[in-house]
């Protein structure tokens, strides 16, 4: 019996490595219609906004300019910036800028989406009536 536990656990083993080398990645197909596609940041984030949140044509049209600043202003910040905190403190400058234009841009549903979107469903910002 103590010879047999440790040969069940070896032939277990070797088994279930065996059946884990034959698996096949099953969106192959999907990786390389995506590695095909070639878009900048601001386009792919456009594209997946349009997609989920049914902007209109003159919502797209403000959201294109909007993410195309954003994405200037960061590639700038990381130029100019040497220190990684206030690198942090500029993205999140950046961040509650284009929170309070999209504000202005979206509807409330829509709004709701996009932070999901961001992840950050759970987040509070200032939509200019609280400063007063």
């Amino acid at each position: 019996m103590k010879r047999i536990l440790p040969f069940l656990i070896i032939l277990g083993l070797t088994t279930s490595t065996a059946q884990a080398q034959r698996l096949t990645e099953k969106d192959d197909d999907l990786d390389k219609k995506v590695l095909a596609i070639s878009l900048s940041g601001p386009q792919m984030a456009i594209l997946e906004m349009k997609r989920e949140l049914n902007l209109s044509e003159e919502q797209m049209m403000q959201v294109e300019l909007l993410h195309e600043e954003r994405y200037q202003l960061m590639s700038d910040a990381e130029l100019k910036v040497n220190d990684p905190i206030e690198l942090q403190r500029t993205y999140r400058e950046i961040q509650l800028k284009t929170d309070k234009v999209m504000a202005g841009i979206l509807n409330e549903k829509q709004l709701k989406q996009f932070l999901e979107l961001e992840g950050r469903q759970y987040v509070n910002f200032l939509t200019g009536k609280e400063e007063e």
